[in-house]
């Protein structure tokens, strides 16, 4: 009699996260490359996104769910993937830290609907958390530099309250995690390193739980975020 087969293993989930011009997607097209990964797009290169800015929080939350609908396409086209390991540019972290910063703006923003929507979709099993962040920090000034190589975006995503917010939104939760779950890149080095930085750290096996609670990001009053560490020099 044939033994059964044994059940297939899940792969390792990892998000790639940070502001505009970071380097995320070249980072997981290279890690892709060198460790037989798949990388799956972010959400704007599967739908447009919800149009900026909000009126109402109606707006927001109807782009929340759109958001929201996005993940889980990306958590099925996941799970059908015959790899150990798959690479989400973005994860709903990205969608969360964003309603916080936008919220410095005065632009209608509820970080609460959005932690609660995606953390609630984990837990109904129509969306996949990350096992593992890898989170690339940039200079605010090479974050200019590369935006006038590469070309315009919106306005806001380059503004310095939204940017230092969505820093510290995103550093916030991250902070929470424990070392073997979340690791923070400077993207100013050389991709090569960047890339060998990032291959050791998930060629290492995590003993911690997986997160799956967002809402945890909102543990801390809004506002009164945490201060990160500075850039590296």
């Amino acid at each position: 009699m044939t033994p059964p087969s044994p059940p297939p293993t899940r792969p390792q989930l990892v998000a790639l996260e940070g502001g505009c011009f970071t380097g995320k997607t070249t980072l997981a097209t290279v890690l892709a490359s060198q460790l037989d990964a798949t990388a799956v797009p972010e959400y704007a290169d599967l739908a447009p996104l919800p149009p900026y800015p909000p009126r109402t929080l109606d707006d927001v939350h109807a782009g929340l769910d759109h958001l929201s609908r996005l993940e889980q396409q990306r958590a099925d086209l996941a799970r059908r993937l015959r790899t150990n390991l798959v690479l989400f540019d973005r994860s709903p972290l990205s969608c969360i830290a964003y309603q916080q910063a936008i919220a410095h703006l005065g632009i209608p923003a509820d970080p609460h609907y959005a932690a609660g929507i995606f953390t609630h979709a984990v837990h109904a099993g129509t969306t996949l958390p990350p096992d593992r962040y890898l989170y690339l920090r940039l200079p605010r000034e090479t974050v200019l530099a590369r935006q006038r190589h590469r070309g315009p975006v919106q306005p806001h995503l380059v503004d310095p309250r939204f940017t230092t917010a969505n820093d510290h939104a995103s550093l916030r939760y991250l902070d929470m995690l424990p070392d073997d779950r979340r690791l923070i890149l400077n993207a100013d080095l050389p991709i090569s390193q960047l890339a060998a930085t990032a291959a050791a750290f998930l060629a290492t096996t995590p003993a911690s739980p997986v997160p799956v609670a967002w809402t945890r990001m909102l543990d801390t009053p809004h506002g009164q975020p945490r201060t990160p560490a500075p850039h590296p020099a």
